[in-house]
């Protein structure tokens, strides 16, 4: 009896110690930190990811966050969105294997004023599921593509439900209707997503 006990506590330290740690924190922030914590079964990747809003009106939402994560919801995520002039969205997720690895740096993506020769359909309306009116929005520097997506940003007990559409780096046509899990407690649901190259403006 003794030697299977032995044998089974063992065994559970083994496990315990093979668990991958991540580093963990959230925050209403650009930046946080907090202590590198055992994942639970089945998170086998760490994730670290930046989000700011800018609302218009001086308001804006920012997040960070870094926790363990399931491979299955792990990928890179790149992007930026402008819905009209000074109001957008961008967005960094990135995913790693290693003990510790999520500790680094999360930088949003820079945004460019210089028009690209392309525009969209925008819109964006709060607490909507479809856009009632469309105008005209010029693109800029990476934001090739038009997108309409509705549905709800969650980030720890804040939540935003939106019906946009306007100008978008390539990166944002990953998304797709239905939950994307970002890291815990960070969860993107959409209704509806369309993504598609942007057509050139007339000469």
């Amino acid at each position: 009896m003794g030697a299977l006990l032995t044998l089974g506590l063992l065994a559970a330290l083994l496990a315990s110690g093979s668990a991958l740690r991540c580093e963990e924190c959230f925050a209403f922030a650009t930046a946080c930190s907090g202590p590198v914590l055992p994942c639970d079964p089945g998170e086998g990747a760490c994730v670290s990811g930046v989000g700011h809003y800018t609302l218009g009106e001086g308001r804006t939402l920012s997040v960070a966050v870094r926790s363990c994560l399931e491979p299955s919801s792990c990928s890179q995520r790149h992007f930026s969105l402008t819905f009209r002039p000074g109001v957008a969205m961008r967005m960094n997720f990135t995913c790693c294997h290693q003990d510790g690895c999520n500790t680094g740096v999360v930088e949003l993506p820079s945004v460019s004023s210089t028009t690209n020769g392309r525009s969209c359909p925008s819109c964006f309306v709060e607490g909507a599921d479809h856009c009632d009116h469309m105008t005209p929005l010029p693109c800029t520097g990476e934001e090739d593509h038009c997108f309409e997506f509705t549905g709800t940003i969650t980030a720890g007990n804040a939540s935003l439900t939106k019906s946009s559409a306007g100008c978008a780096a390539p990166g944002a046509c990953r998304k797709r209707v239905g939950v994307t899990k970002y890291a815990r407690g960070v969860f993107d649901t959409l209704t509806q997503a369309v993504c598609y190259p942007a057509p050139r403006d007339e000469l």
